[in-house]
């Protein structure tokens, strides 16, 4: 009997925890992972509670932005996060967090 092809979900949002500091970030990577092996037309991160957020923070968004994008993915944000901005300012990537 043929195997009946699971849907893929069309969208998806997550909602990125309140710290994102390299000793916390593990447990953010492994569930972007798992939306990462999937095949989405619309992703959505939800910035509104991140209060602390690092280099390795920053740099986990944006290797996960870029994933996700060359999947043909479109990714949005939805509640702004000041923090996550000034970082990636002073890094030089916050032009990889635009949509």
């Amino acid at each position: 009997m043929p195997r009946k092809k699971q849907a893929t979900p069309a969208e998806e949002t997550y909602e990125l925890p309140r710290v994102m500091e390299i000793a916390e970030i593990e447990s953010v990577y492994k569930e972007l992972l798992k939306f990462a092996k999937k095949k989405y037309s619309k992703f959505t991160l939800d910035a509104g509670k991140v209060a602390l957020i690092d280099a390795a923070g920053i740099q986990l968004i944006v290797q996960f932005l870029l994933f996700m994008r060359a999947k043909d993915c479109q990714v949005e944000w939805i509640n702004d996060s000041v923090q996550i901005y000034q970082i990636a300012a002073e890094l030089g990537l916050e032009g990889q967090l635009d949509a």
